[in-house]
């Protein structure tokens, strides 16, 4: 039993990677513990380079038993990522305890034209296809999906969630409790006048007075809003400004899920056999 319990405790450091190399981790900009079990869409991506010594955490939500959404940057990094040995983390609420599961990624399905463009992304969204099928519970569940002509603006109830920094350069305390933050959605003309790569498939979210933002790190992470039915993923955190997070006039800018459901749903139902892709 002792030997057990030695190895489930050598494992969960293997996982968390503290004696593993540097990793990349920024998260919630102004946020707050959120209640366990209150998003259980949300997952943690963590992603290792193929020599091991480099690791970096994006975050992801559930669409299905076997299908992860996130942003395509996630996977386009040097040194270049290793599918065999990233991981994601589901049902997770406290990253220093363990993980209700840590599931393998069989193929990372980038967007066929997602590029890198200016200080950001277009087309920034890439679906996890999981090795093995989950089973839900109240900790793990997938999100719902918006209609294309689905609509919200500044009067919408939106949300963020992620893991890591509390502000630029302030780590998250142990044992890293997942932050939720309540954001508005900004108006297109006032983002675009921050930001020249915003497209019409972008969306902008944040506070224009500043202090509340996702930050690197919370990227792939879904942008949620509150709907009739419960919570509808309207976006996923892409990029913000190249000076830091949470900055006055420099809200956080996000892929519109609305733009991208034939792209989605093109794999997430059809056969499980998916082409292999990142």
């Amino acid at each position: 039993m002792a030997f057990c319990k030695l190895l489930a405790v050598l494992l969960l450091l293997y996982i968390t990677g503290d004696s593993l190399g540097a990793e990349v981790q920024s998260s919630i900009i102004g946020g707050q513990d959120s209640e366990k079990g209150h998003w259980p869409w949300m997952v943690h991506v963590k992603v290792v380079s193929n020599d091991g010594k480099t690791k970096w955490r994006c975050g992801g939500s559930l669409l299905s038993d076997k299908w992860v959404l996130t942003a395509a940057h996630c996977w386009d990094r040097h040194p270049e990522p290793s599918l065999r040995r990233s991981m994601v983390w589901v049902g997770s609420y406290m990253l220093q305890k363990e993980s209700a599961r840590y599931m393998g990624i069989l193929h990372a399905i980038s967007h066929p034209y997602y590029q890198k463009m200016g200080s950001g992304y277009i087309n920034d969204i890439a679906l996890l296809h999981l090795q093995k099928k989950l089973e839900f519970s109240k900790d793990v569940a997938p999100v719902s999906l918006p209609s294309a002509d689905a609509a919200f603006d500044s009067s919408s109830e939106c949300w963020i969630t992620g893991w890591g920094q509390i502000g630029n350069g302030v780590p998250l305390p142990d044992p890293e409790t997942l932050q939720q933050l309540k954001v508005s959605i900004i108006p297109q003309a006032d983002c675009a006048s921050v930001y020249r790569e915003l497209t019409s498939d972008m969306l902008c979210a944040g506070d224009m007075a500043g202090g509340k933002d996702a930050c690197e790190g919370d990227d792939g992470g879904p942008l949620v809003c509150r709907t009739p039915g419960g919570f509808t993923q309207v976006g996923i955190m892409s990029f913000g400004s190249p000076s830091g997070c949470g900055l006055p006039g420099q809200p956080g800018v996000y892929t519109q899920v609305s733009n991208y459901l034939s792209f989605i749903n093109s794999y997430v139902h059809r056969s499980e056999d998916a082409p292999k892709e990142i």
